[in-house]
C-alpha cells in the first residue's frame, strides 16, 4: 500500500537534472573525469530510479537531525548555506566562478569559528573509512570551501574545518578535525575521531588538493571543448562506482572494437609481469589440487570413522552439512527462462604460450 508508492511519489517530485557546471562537489579525485565530460558534453544517462532519490533526500535530513543535536550542545552553528566563491576556471569557453554552498560555521566555547560540513553515508563506506580509508572527495570540497570563507571579512582568518561523517544506518559518527593552509596549498588532518572517542588517526598532509581541482575543472573543460572522452578512470568488471554511473552503459559501446588492432609486442617490464603472473597461476593450479586431493582423502577419514569431526593437537578437521536454496531450471518454462536471460559482455584475462629464453 505504501511502500511501493513513496517511492514513487519521491520520482515524480525528483527535480530535473541540472546542467554540468564546475562545483566543489565534483572537484575531488575519485569523482570518475570521464562521466564529468560525458554530463559536460551533454549525453543523456540513465535517469536517477525513484529509490535513489528518496536517499538523496534522506541524507539532507540526516543533516538537519544533527545540526539539531549540534544545538542542544554548547557549540553554535551558524551560517548554514552561505554561498562562497571558490576560485575561477574555465566553463563553456569563458571566465567561470566556482561557487558552492557550506553547510555551516560551527564555533566553540572560546568562539573560535571553523567550517563545518556534513557527510551522511552507508555502512559500508564509512566502514572502509573506518579502515583508513580518506574520503578524498570531501576533503577537497573543504579546501575549496575554506578558499572561499576567507574572501569573506567575516572568516579571513578562517583556517579549520570539522567534516562530520555520519554512517546513516547505525548513526555513528566519525569526525575529521583539518586546517588548510590556502597559500601552501596544504591540507592537514589533526585527527579523526569516533562516536566512542577512539582517535584512529595523528596528524596526516595532503598536498595540491585545491590546485588539482582546479586541473580537475580545467581538463574537462578540454575535452568538452575538443569533443573528445578521457580514458576510464574505473574498471566496470572490479569497480563498483560504474555500477552506479548513470553513463556506464554508453562508456562501454563499442568498447570491443577497441581492442580490433594486431597483436602488440609486450616491453621488457610487461613480459617480466606476464611471466610472474603465469608463475603464480601455475603456483596456485598445483595448490589447488593439492588441496582437494587432501580435502577428499580427509573426508574419507572422516566417513570411516562415522564422525563430523575430528582433533588431535589442537588441528580440528570437520564436516558440517548445509541446506542451501537452488533455481532449478528444469521446473521453469523455456520462454520465461528465455525472457529472464540477458546477455553480458565479460573480460576473460589469460596469459599463456612459452617461457622466454633465458627466464
Amino acid at each position: 500500500m505504501l511502500a511501493d508508492v513513496l517511492v514513487k511519489i519521491a520520482g515524480m517530485e525528483a527535480p530535473p537534472e541540472a546542467p554540468y557546471r564546475p562545483r566543489p562537489s565534483s572537484s575531488g579525485p575519485d569523482r570518475c573525469l570521464r562521466q564529468l565530460v560525458y554530463k559536460a558534453r551533454g549525453f543523456v544517462g540513465k535517469p536517477i530510479g525513484d529509490r535513489f532519490i528518496m536517499v538523496l533526500d534522506d541524507s539532507s535530513w540526516h543533516e538537519e537531525l544533527t545540526a539539531d543535536w549540534i544545538r542542544k550542545s554548547a557549540f553554535q552553528l551558524l551560517d548554514q548555506q552561505l554561498a562562497v566563491s571558490c576560485g575561477t576556471t574555465t566553463h563553456m569557453g569563458q571566465p567561470y566562478e566556482v561557487t558552492g554552498s557550506i553547510d555551516g560555521i560551527i564555533k566553540d566555547l572560546v568562539r573560535a569559528a571553523r567550517l563545518w560540513e556534513h557527510k551522511a553515508i552507508n555502512h559500508f563506506s564509512f566502514e572502509r573509512m573506518l579502515k583508513g580509508e580518506y574520503p578524498m572527495d570531501y576533503l577537497t570540497q573543504c579546501c575549496l570551501y575554506i578558499t572561499g570563507l576567507r574572501k569573506q571579512e567575516a572568516y579571513k582568518d578562517l583556517q579549520e574545518a570539522v567534516l562530520l561523517v555520519k554512517n546513516k544506518n547505525t548513526s555513528a559518527y566519525l569526525e575529521f578535525l583539518m586546517a588548510f593552509d590556502p597559500e601552501q596549498d596544504v591540507l592537514t588532518i589533526r585527527h579523526i575521531i569516533g562516536s566512542d572517542g577512539t582517535v584512529l588517526t595523528g596528524p596526516v598532509e595532503f598536498h595540491d588538493l585545491y590546485t588539482n581541482a582546479f586541473k580537475r575543472f580545467e581538463f574537462v573543460e578540454a575535452h568538452r571543448a575538443a569533443g573528445t572522452l578521457p580514458s576510464r578512470q574505473y574498471d566496470r568488471s572490479s569497480d563498483w562506482q560504474c555500477d552506479y554511473c548513470p553513463y556506464s552503459e554508453i562508456c562501454y559501446e563499442g568498447y570491443e572494437a577497441e581492442f580490433a588492432a594486431e597483436i602488440a609486442a609486450l616491453d621488457d617490464d610487461a613480459l617480466a609481469k606476464a611471466e610472474e603472473f603465469r608463475e603464480i597461476s601455475d603456483s596456485l593450479s598445483i595448490l589447488k589440487k593439492r588441496q582437494e586431493d587432501l580435502k577428499k582423502e580427509l573426508k574419507a577419514f572422516l566417513v570411516s570413522k562415522g564422525a563430523a569431526k575430528a582433533r588431535a593437537n589442537g588441528t580440528v578437521v570437520g564436516l558440517t552439512f548445509q541446506k542451501r536454496k537452488s533455481t532449478d531450471t528444469k521446473l521453469i518454462p523455456p520462454e520465461i527462462l528465455a525472457a529472464a536471460q540477458a546477455e553480458k559482455t565479460i573480460e576473460v584475462f589469460k596469459v599463456g604460450g612459452a617461457k622466454a629464453a633465458g627466464r
